[in-house]
């Protein structure tokens, strides 16, 4: 039996599957109540003990927000998490049994899309993921590809104008600065639930700012096709619940590209798992590295 766990600074979530990767079940709680990581532990622990039956659990990934040491199995600095230098893998290890494996959370999203969401039936596909921040996950040959350090899919600091305004991360222009959820609700004075909804009701400001955000996103994906030429991009996070309003704007802005000939354009599609994304992802790398 596997068990994959998303873990985020809202919700975390817990898988239990099959060894095929197929899902039994699944549970969810406020990651705030549980306060400390060693009580996430204990409660991820006594959740799959609880789920597993008379199966025994061998393998458990975590998907979990940057930056990880991932040799290591350490949570280092998580932006949305008060929880610093934590040895996330070990401590699940000791109280389940199991080996345990410490991925990032939106190369865990992208797992799961390619192999039962939006991206079945590609060998290369880039997920992305459009919220608060942007984040992404590369299928190269059908394998996750996590580069020389771990860090590969940062989509969100590829440079798009280094005259831009300031990100978090210390560059300038970043495509985040540009068009990440928190950045925009700082430049609009809105949250960006607010500021999409205000453009799906016809707001002339709201959705100028959003389709200024969506021809980024396309200049993003004109980058990412001339370095990896993907057959598919697939797109998730809280922005695609509004996908009709930007999706005009990131395919006509791809397809602009006088270098990208039409035989070579990647499809474009909506990300189809949600929040469960994370989750299935991660079952499938605890079922690749069982």
């Amino acid at each position: 039996m596997l068990a994959g766990i998303d873990l985020g600074g809202t919700q975390v979530r817990v898988a239990l599957a099959r060894s095929d990767g197929n899902l039994i079940t699944s549970v969810k709680t406020k990651t705030p109540l549980l306060g400390t990581p060693q009580a996430m532990v204990d409660w991820a622990a006594a959740e799959i003990d609880k789920h597993r039956g008379r199966e025994k659990v061998r393998s458990i990934a975590i998907g979990a927000p940057g930056p990880i040491d991932l040799k290591h199995g350490i949570l280092v600095n998580p932006p949305n998490l008060p929880w610093r230098n934590v040895p996330l893998a070990a401590m699940l290890s000791r109280a389940t049994g199991a080996k345990v494996h410490l991925a990032n959370d939106a190369d865990m999203a992208g797992l799961g899309e390619f192999h039962r969401g939006a991206g079945r039936g590609t060998r290369n596909m880039v997920y992305i993921t459009w919220s608060t921040g942007v984040g992404g996950g590369l299928i190269i040959d059908g394998k996750l590809h996590r580069g020389a350090h771990g860090t590969a899919g940062e989509i969100g600091h590829m440079i798009i104008d280094p005259n831009g305004p300031l990100d978090n991360c210390g560059q300038r222009g970043c495509l985040e600065a540009f068009i990440g959820g928190a950045n925009l609700a700082r430049e609009t004075g809105h949250s960006a639930a607010e500021l999409f909804g205000a453009a799906a009701k016809g707001d002339k400001h709201a959705r100028m700012v959003v389709e200024r955000a969506a021809r980024y996103m396309g200049l993003a994906l004109i980058s990412l096709t001339n370095a990896i030429d993907p057959e598919m991009f697939v797109i998730g996070g809280g922005v695609s619940r509004s996908w009709a309003l930007v999706e005009p704007t990131i395919v006509g802005t791809l397809h602009s590209s006088p270098f990208i000939k039409p035989a070579r354009r990647p499809r474009v599609r909506r990300a189809r798992l949600g929040d469960r994304a994370g989750q299935v992802g991660a079952v499938e790398w605890a079922r690749i590295n069982q």
